[in-house]
């Protein structure tokens, strides 16, 4: 039990400004949060110290030694810091002392990060990696041996601010004490980068990366506590191996709020074109070579994106002004360029930028040549208008106030290079930004109309790229006005990976009430679940459509109970034939099946299977495949005789070049169970029979799954 209507919960929700259905959403949120972190620590560190009923750390008890591990799974741009400063609060209400939150080593991450949570919390002592933390070691002493305080440190996942949090947290006695640790952003950086170096050379001497070496120093001197990953791209974290410390024992969803705008705005449609609100733009395939080579002519989707961007923004400005809520004023409309991800093709990028809008500036002031430009700003002003329908404003209002926002516009060049900046220096007009990687995750960008997305990669990375969808957000009121500008190969990458973060919150929603064993994380050609460097190569494993999946080692002997009951399930799916021979007549053309009575009759065959059939894993991937192809699993059996191997080693699936072709050819799984009769001569089972279990995914599941198998 936790209490939920503390001192901390209810000042921070007043200083945050949150009232009915915003407060209640916040609250809720917390609540589920913070249960799920007072029974893990009562699960994994001790009971009785935390929660409404919570006792405290007494001197008699035992550190254990490792802390308990969750994952708080939100959304691009949803709110997930929001959630952590009331979850914080919550804790602070329910026996939590301290709470440290690790944030990206950016940083415009931490000083926003940072800003929030010292404005919001109430009654708390702050300190952040800024601090001179040793000048304030006796301070934070007494500020622990008052009951009544608590303490936050915030600070970046640097080398210098994690030694320093970790020393300052030694000095004051934090061990003796529960600490919440959460990990924004926990997929980056935190985890072990030589785990895949590790694992395929088997050199067990290799250190872990520097920054997870030091989370785990963190971690282990702080072991009364529960360590929490907060993203948006769990997938890093899910493809952990069962050994990975990294790996969660709990799993929290978070819900956005009203206004929340996402891939089903953007990416739920197969083709671009049929985007029912018509976001999305569709530019040249070559606009990227275009844009970094200085010497060719600007390229016609940065030129089309700049200009509809100066349209819906003068629209904006003229239909409902510009944003007046207090973390929006004075930071104007804003254009996102991702060029790529070096710092000096951000630069020609940002040159492109200023030449065009000189051209633009040059044509409106009727100085130059302007048809090319007015004919553009015509095309682009048919396009909002399919947007804004009659609202929108007249054409020549519009390039009266495009004239006036270009005397203060901003070109902002956002990158690694800009290390003394802290926070985005906007202007309260327009801002044209220009970034990679520092762009690409964490940072909130408000207002944001137009992205013109040409940044590419021969394979991208699920995670990383679906970072990049900084059009997401809470951006409903501005939708009207807001355009994405990509190529068609780009639109199909990000529609993937919509697909595929659909999908994995559909199977953990669907498996709320346990943790499952393997989390199946759906890719497609031209895209990896993640960086490989993270994964141990022998704990994770690919299952791809069309490929036969079966266990290569049969657990032998097999009990007659088993093999009974397993063709007990079989007749009654065939119509209640108990003749054998009958049986694999019928069984030949097979009967469909729910996937839930397909993942009973698999779960009763035990295997020691090597290769990438699993027992504890085949259940996801049959759950997977019932999301994207329905809740139907064609059920085939037939008799065979194998020659079993020492070990109840089984070198093929027994499948007929007809029959996996028929079942790559269905619209549904197909699950083959096969009864055999060891062969004469057999090593291990001559003239005894057992039952085996192989399975086909059809062509039609474009995609392949990757899980961790431990």
């Amino acid at each position: 039990m936790i209490e939920t209507n503390g001192r901390f919960l209810n000042e921070t929700i007043e200083s945050l400004g949150l009232t009915g259905e915003d407060r209640s959403r916040a609250i809720t949120t917390a609540e589920s949060i913070v249960t799920k972190v007072v029974d893990s620590y009562d699960q994994v560190v001790g009971t009785g110290q935390v929660g409404k009923n919570g006792k405290g750390v007494s001197k008699s008890s035992t550190a254990p030694t490792s802390g308990a591990v969750g994952l708080i799974y939100g959304r691009i741009q949803s709110g997930k810091t929001r959630a952590m400063i009331v979850s914080t609060a919550m804790a602070f209400d329910n026996g939590f002392r301290i709470a440290t939150v690790l944030t990206s080593n950016i940083n415009d991450l931490v000083s926003q990060t940072h800003l929030d949570f010292i404005k919001d919390l109430r009654g708390v002592s702050v300190f952040t990696k800024d601090d001179e933390l040793d000048q304030r070691v006796e301070d934070a002493k007494l500020d622990l041996a008052n009951p009544d305080v608590r303490l936050l440190i915030v600070a970046s996942k640097g080398v210098n601010s994690l030694k320093n949090i970790t020393d300052f947290l030694k000095k004051i006695g934090a061990q003796g004490h529960p600490v919440l640790m959460f990990d924004d952003e926990g997929d980056q950086a935190s985890l072990d980068t030589n785990t895949y170096k590790r694992t395929r050379t088997g050199d067990l001497t290799l250190e872990p990366s520097a920054i997870n070496n030091l989370i785990k120093k963190l971690r282990r001197g702080f072991s009364r506590s529960v360590y929490v990953s907060v993203t948006g791209t769990p997938q890093a974290v899910l493809l952990q191996s069962g050994s990975s410390d990294n790996r969660p024992q709990f799993i929290e969803m978070l819900a956005h709020g009203d206004g929340y705008v996402g891939g089903d705005y953007f990416f739920n449609t197969d083709e671009p074109e049929a985007n029912p609100k018509g976001l999305v733009s569709i530019i040249p395939g070559n606009d990227q070579l275009n844009l970094l080579s200085l010497k060719s002519p600007i390229p016609t989707g940065l030129k089309d994106s700049i200009l509809f961007f100066l349209l819906s923004g003068s629209a904006a400005v003229k239909t409902i002004g510009f944003p007046q809520r207090p973390t929006e004023r004075d930071k104007g409309y804003q254009f996102l360029c991702h060029p790529s991800l070096r710092n000096k093709e951000q630069e020609s990028a940002s040159q492109r930028i200023q030449a065009f809008l000189t051209e633009v500036k040059k044509a409106l002031m009727g100085l130059d040549d302007n048809y090319e430009i007015n004919k553009g700003l015509a095309e682009q002003y048919e396009q909002l208008k399919k947007q804004l329908g009659e609202k929108t404003p007249p054409l020549e209002d519009l390039k009266k106030t495009i004239q006036q926002e270009l005397l203060r516009k901003k070109i902002l060049v956002i990158n690694a290079s800009n290390s003394k900046r802290q926070g985005i220096e906007y202007g309260p007009g327009f801002n044209f930004l220009i970034g990679g990687n520092t762009l690409g995750r964490g940072i909130a960008i408000p207002n944001l109309l137009v992205t013109y997305y040409v940044r590419s990669a021969v394979s991208s990375q699920i995670d990383t790229m679906h970072q990049h969808a900084r059009m997401f957000g809470y951006r409903l009121k501005t939708l009207p006005y807001t355009r994405l500008f990509i190529t068609k190969a780009l639109y199909y990458r990000f529609r993937d990976i919509h697909y595929s973060d659909t999908g994995l919150r559909g199977f953990i929603f669907n498996n709320s009430t346990q943790n499952p064993s393997a989390f199946p994380v759906e890719f497609s050609p031209g895209l990896r679940a993640t960086r490989r460097g993270v994964l141990d190569i022998n704990a994770t494993d690919v299952i791809w459509s069309g490929v036969q999946i079966y266990p290569n080692y049969i657990k032998l002997p097999q009990t007659l109970n088993t093999y009974r009951s397993v063709l007990g399930m079989i007749s009654q799916e065939l119509g209640g034939i108990t003749d054998l021979k009958e049986m694999d007549k019928r069984g030949r053309t097979g009967a469909k099946i729910s996937t839930d009575r397909a993942i009973e009759i698999v779960a009763m065959i035990k295997t020691r299977s090597q290769n990438s059939w699993h027992d504890k894993t085949i259940d996801s991937v049959l759950e997977k495949l019932q999301q994207r192809l329905g809740n139907n699993v064609n059920l085939k059996f037939r008799l065979a005789s194998r020659n079993v191997e020492e070990g109840g080693f089984l070198s093929s699936g027994t499948l007929s070049g007809d029959e996996q072709k028929q079942a790559r050819a269905d619209s549904i799984p197909t699950l083959w169970i096969m009864a055999v009769t060891g062969k004469k001569g057999s090593p291990v089972s001559e003239n005894k029979t057992f039952v085996y279990p192989t399975i086909v995914v059809p062509n039609v599941f474009k995609q392949a799954f990757v899980f961790s198998k431990k």
